[in-house]
């Protein structure tokens, strides 16, 4: 009988990197090439890095496109339904028609090689921040996710923009004290506090507001107030990511929640404070670290 092999594709807005498995999960190959985020760089610099890809891990591998069963890709940049048709497109001419391609973000493939499983739910916290819940059969609910401007509280971007927000309010006896304003300016570098106007409404892009999330974290682990309560706050809002997924999907019968993300990994007094709040809200869930990565997710549902 004709073994099968899959592969599996964790896109990013600078890097993407392919993985291709035999049935058993085994890797056969692993290759890395340029952004697969049509929103990143342009639709036919995705198209060659998607090409790149396969064709490497084709020519490791020693195998040829007719022996690809299936394939998934996760990326940002797939969660709409124009958006999926460009990519079916480019793997209707990169491989053919009959060899299926999951189109999927990229939480949904952290949710499943995070957990090991194809059913659950997984809240990432990085930049932006997301929460996710997944049954066996493939539904898949949300909560968050829409972007600094509109929210993504919890993560890096908000972070930093609650930092300036809030630090310009002290200044101003409005809100609770803090030390944290020379460090905001100098990461910004900016002269004085009225720099920030013009810093956030013209110059600032969303890596440089959540490059200002260290920041609050020093601050905070030197006991500076302000810098704690947006920390806490910060858990809370996730906590609450967290109980929208939950109440969207009572048919998720896996009772268990993968946390992932920089700011999860790095920022010791959020993540602490949002796994005690999680443990006290819903003593059911298994709370834990990631035990797979995206690409293995990929790889999972490519083989779905």
């Amino acid at each position: 009988m004709k073994e099968s092999y899959y592969f599996g594709i964790d896109g990013g807005g600078t890097h993407s990197r392919l993985a291709l498995v035999n049935q058993a999960g085994k890797i056969l190959a692993r290759t890395e090439a340029g952004s697969t985020n049509i929103y990143s760089v342009k639709k036919e610099e995705v198209y060659e890095n998607l090409s790149s890809l396969l064709d490497s891990a084709l020519k490791e591998s020693g195998l040829k496109k007719g022996d690809l069963k299936a394939g998934c890709l996760g990326s940002a940049g797939v969660g709409r339904e124009g958006e999926r048709r460009i990519f079916r497109e480019f793997f209707d001419t990169l491989l053919s028609p009959e060899t299926p391609v999951k189109l999927c973000t990229d939480g949904e493939i952290l949710l499943c090689g995070g957990l090991g499983s194809l059913e659950g739910y997984c809240l990432i916290a990085g930049t932006g921040s997301v929460a996710l819940g997944r049954s066996a059969d493939g539904r898949l609910v949300r909560a968050g996710g829409l972007g600094y401007m509109l929210g993504d509280e919890g993560a890096a971007a908000w972070i930093g923009k609650t930092a300036i927000a809030r630090s310009l309010r002290s200044l101003e006896k409005r809100d609770l004290s803090t030390a944290m304003m020379p460090a905001i300016l100098e990461a910004c570098k900016l002269e004085q506090s009225s720099d920030l106007i013009r810093f956030v409404h013209h110059d600032a892009d969303k890596a440089k507001v959540a490059a200002l999330a260290p920041v609050v974290t020093a601050a905070a682990r030197k006991g500076d107030p302000l810098a704690l309560d947006i920390l806490r706050t910060g858990a809370a809002e996730l906590v609450l990511l967290v109980r929208s997924v939950q109440d969207q999907s009572p048919w998720i019968k896996n009772r268990a929640l993968v946390l992932a993300g920089g700011v999860i990994e790095h920022d010791e007094i959020l993540t602490g404070a949002l796994r005690e709040s999680l443990s006290g809200e819903f003593p059911y869930l298994s709370v834990g670290s990631p035990k797979g990565s995206a690409l293995e997710g990929a790889c999972m549902l490519a083989k779905e």
